[in-house]
C-alpha cells in the first residue's frame, strides 16, 4: 500500500503548493514522462521503468513495472490502441500497453546499423511520430498510422547538420498538430523541422539559439500553426538567462526573444490555455503575454510538467511532486 505525505508550505512567490511524496523504488527515482488523460488523471514513466496512474492528488491508482528490458521511460504516448512507453538509452525500444495498462508487446521499431537513441514520441489518435538521433548524417523518423502497432521510417529523411541532435530532456522535442509533425534540434545547429505531409516533405527554420554541443531547445510548446514556443539553453549552465527561450508568431518563419526570459537553462514547456509554464534544475517561470515576459514562481529543481483542472503538476528531482494553482 502507498504512503502519501503531502507538505503544504508557504508560497514562494505568491502561488499555493502542495509537495507530494510517494515511496519509490529507488532513492533516485524521478519522472519525466507526463501525459494527462481525458478524465483529468495522470500517466507518469519514471527512471526505473515504473508507470503510474494519478489521480488529481497525485495519489497512485494504479503501477505498473515494464520490466528487465525497460531501464527507464523517457516519454509516453496515448493511442485508441492504449499507451506506448519510450526508452532512451542505446537499448531504445518501444512498449505497448493495453487501456488497462497491462503490457502488450516490446517494438524495436528498425534495426540501424548503429544502436538507435530515440528522443521523443507523440501521437493524434491512431498517427504516431517517433523521433530518433541522426544516424549517418540523418534524423530518424518513423510513423505509425495503427496506434503504434506497425512502423515504417517516414518517406523523406530529415538530413543533419554536424554536430545537430534532438533532446530528450521531458518529451517535447517532437509533436503532431492537425496531422502535422513537429520538432526541435539543437546543439551547433538549432532548428524548427516540420512536415505538412507526415514525412513526405520536410521544412526547416534556423532558430537564433547559440551554438555549442549542449546548446538549443530542449522542449517547445505549440499553440496553434502560428505561435510555436521553444525553450532551452545549456543544462551546463543552469543559471545562463541568456537566450533561454524563442518564440514565433508565424509559424516559425521568424522568431523573437522574450524582452524578460525564463531564468536559466529550461527543459520544458507546457500551454495551459490561460499562460506558458517553463521549468528546468533552478525554477519554474510563467508567461501570461505570450511569451513577450517571464516571471519566476519557484526555486525548485524541476524535470517536466502537465496541468489538469486549473492545476499545474510538476515533477521533481528528488522524486517528488508539486502541485500548484494556476
Amino acid at each position: 500500500m502507498f504512503k502519501f505525505i503531502f507538505c503544504l508550505g508557504l508560497p514562494l512567490f505568491g502561488m499555493a503548493q502542495i509537495q507530494v511524496f510517494f515511496p519509490k523504488t529507488s532513492p533516485k527515482e524521478h519522472q519525466r514522462a507526463l501525459i494527462t488523460l481525458a478524465n483529468g488523471q495522470i500517466l507518469s514513466g519514471s527512471s526505473e521503468a515504473n508507470i503510474r496512474l494519478h489521480k488529481s492528488n497525485c495519489q497512485v491508482q494504479q503501477s505498473i513495472n515494464l520490466g528487465a528490458s525497460f531501464k527507464e521511460i523517457r516519454d509516453l504516448a496515448q493511442t485508441p490502441n492504449g499507451f506506448i512507453a519510450l526508452q532512451s538509452h542505446d537499448s531504445s525500444g518501444l512498449e505497448l500497453l493495453n487501456k488497462s495498462l497491462e503490457i502488450d508487446t516490446i517494438i524495436y521499431p528498425l534495426k540501424t546499423r548503429v544502436p538507435l537513441f530515440l528522443d521523443g514520441i507523440c501521437a493524434q489518435d491512431n498517427l504516431v511520430f517517433l523521433l530518433g538521433d541522426p544516424i549517418d548524417g540523418y534524423f530518424s523518423t518513423f510513423r505509425s498510422t495503427d496506434g503504434g502497432l506497425h512502423w515504417e521510417a517516414t518517406p523523406q529523411k530529415v538530413s543533419a547538420s554536424e554536430g545537430e541532435a534532438a533532446y530528450a530532456a521531458s518529451g517535447q522535442t517532437n509533436q503532431i498538430l492537425n496531422g502535422k509533425f513537429f520538432f526541435v534540434s539543437g546543439g551547433m545547429v538549432s532548428r524548427l523541422i516540420s512536415s505538412a505531409d507526415q514525412g513526405a516533405t520536410w521544412n526547416t527554420s534556423k532558430l537564433p539559439y547559440p551554438s555549442c554541443p549542449t546548446c538549443g531547445p530542449y522542449a517547445m510548446a505549440i499553440k496553434n500553426e502560428a505561435e510555436i514556443m521553444t525553450v532551452g539553453g545549456s543544462y551546463l549552465e543552469a543559471n545562463n538567462a541568456q537566450n533561454t527561450c524563442f518564440y514565433s508568431k508565424d509559424g516559425g518563419k521568424t522568431w523573437q526573444a522574450p524582452k524578460t526570459g525564463p531564468s536559466g537553462y529550461r527543459s520544458c514547456v507546457i500551454y495551459t490555455g490561460k499562460a506558458y509554464y517553463a521549468c528546468g534544475t533552478n525554477g519554474i517561470d510563467v508567461s501570461k503575454n505570450g511569451g513577450k515576459t517571464w516571471k519566476k514562481i519557484s526555486n525548485v529543481n524541476a524535470l517536466s510538467m502537465t496541468h489538469s483542472n486549473g492545476q499545474l503538476y510538476v515533477t521533481l528531482a528528488d522524486g517528488s511532486w508539486l502541485i500548484m494553482q494556476q
